[in-house]
């Protein structure tokens, strides 16, 4: 994972793909589980999201100081939607003067050949870019008001921990597919040879596929169960119309669905067969 710096800011990105935008109150806890599947390491951290909507996907920045460099750009000249920087190698895209996308260039550019970048890979028009070096860029930020929203702040133990705890179905997701992975390998040599790497990836990339899903469709997790070729789901939804979505995304199949008149939720048996 590489790390980038602007005037002595560290701070690094990832970018998650997603079917939909994700409702704002699940947005935490989706960063957060994505993180974690990555190994990521937030501990005593900020983080700032952006939406790409281009690219259906969000731009998370990592970054360690609460005074982060690229959250203080409103007062940048601009009269369009969208504004472009150019600092040392790195594009800095601005939507109504907040950051919204950056991209780190790996070979030099002609400011027409970026401008044609941006528009090839957002459909964005932009007609000028703003370059800037360091003195430019530290009198820029000395004249900004802080952007406080999509912030989340890891800084505090306290804040880190409830954060765990909401995020803690995706560790089960990784452990019982690691245990279940472990304790295969050891039945037979056919086992270790059928379990090979690509299977063990392709098995994570559709747990986190379900995982990032389940946001998407606001779904809450009661049970999950990884079997040799099939993945067993216990759902539960204020909505019908999430658990019908769901299981179409992931390719689930469902074994029943009832109301449960106690909680006044949906709660859905899904099973997922996998090919051997």
């Amino acid at each position: 994972m590489e790390k980038f710096s602007i005037l002595n800011n560290y701070f690094f990105t990832i970018l998650i793909h997603v079917n939909e935008q994700i409702d704002d109150k699940y947005i935490k806890e989706f960063i957060c589980s994505n993180l974690q599947l990555k190994n990521i390491s937030y501990k005593h951290k900020y983080i700032y999201y952006s939406y790409v909507e281009q690219l259906n996907s969000y731009q998370v920045f990592v970054f360690e100081k609460n005074d982060f460099v690229l959250l203080f750009l409103d007062n940048i000249n601009g009269d369009g939607l969208y504004t472009l920087l150019f600092y040392d190698s790195y594009l800095i895209l601005l939507k109504n003067k907040k950051l919204y996308y950056f991209l780190n260039l790996k070979y030099k550019l002609s400011e027409n050949e970026i401008i044609q970048l941006i528009k090839n890979k957002l459909n964005i028009e932009i007609s000028t870019i703003m370059n800037l070096d360091n003195k430019s860029f530290e009198k820029l930020i000395g004249k900004s008001q802080k952007n406080k929203y999509n912030i989340i702040d890891f800084s505090s133990n306290n804040y880190l921990y409830a954060f765990m705890l909401n995020c803690i179905f995706c560790m089960i997701f990784l452990s019982n597919y690691y245990f279940y992975t472990q304790n295969k390998t050891k039945d037979s040599e056919k086992n270790k040879v059928l379990l090979t790497k690509e299977k063990k990836d392709l098995k994570t990339k559709k747990l986190i596929d379900i995982l990032n899903n389940s946001f998407t469709y606001n779904l809450k997790f009661k049970n999950l169960v990884i079997k040799e070729n099939k993945i067993d789901l216990l759902v539960t939804s204020n909505k019908v119309v999430n658990i019908e979505n769901f299981s179409k995304k992931i390719g689930a199949k469902v074994n029943f669905l009832e109301h449960n008149k106690q909680s006044n939720k949906y709660e859905a048996k899904l099973f997922i067969q996998e090919n051997r």
